[in-house]
């Protein structure tokens, strides 16, 4: 497998237990391929510089901010103030715990770039996800047409 092929994702509190250790290993990673995606941002207490000193291409902002993001301006503020952050750090940012539609209007407002949670799909074991990915596909190809 190319390293162009692989995501990984390293939680905060993994980054923690030693960050200068963890830039090293993900910059290694990185150098091969590999796409280093931060995952459940929010949840422990990684500084903002050490945000900007790892080599990273993805944060995953929590589901915990989802939970009222569409009704709660300070939750809005939040999740919209990460958004810009991470863009300025040229990051792409996915929004996890996406439940409703009314939150992916927001996170869609906010410029969120990805979005995961059970609006789109339960998790499937793979013969299940392949088929619905596969109608999924189906189904653009036949609105284009």
């Amino acid at each position: 497998m190319e390293g162009r092929q692989l995501d990984i994702e390293v939680t905060e509190t993994t980054v923690l237990d030693n960050p200068e250790k963890a830039r090293l290993a993900l910059a290694r990673l990185r150098e091969s391929g590999v796409s280093i995606s931060l995952d459940d941002f929010g949840t422990g207490f990684t500084s903002l510089s050490l945000l900007a000193e790892l080599p990273l291409d993805v944060v995953k902002i929590d589901r915990l901010f989802m939970e009222d993001v569409e009704s709660n301006d300070r939750s809005r503020a939040v999740v919209g103030s990460v958004i810009n952050m991470a863009h300025a750090l040229n990051l792409r940012v996915v929004g996890e715990g996406v439940e409703t539609n009314a939150q992916l209007e927001v996170l869609d407002e906010l410029g969120c770039d990805e979005i995961q949670g059970y609006l789109i799909s339960r998790p499937q074991p793979a013969d299940q996800i392949t088929a619905f990915l596969v109608n999924q596909r189906n189904s653009e190809q036949a609105r284009r047409a």
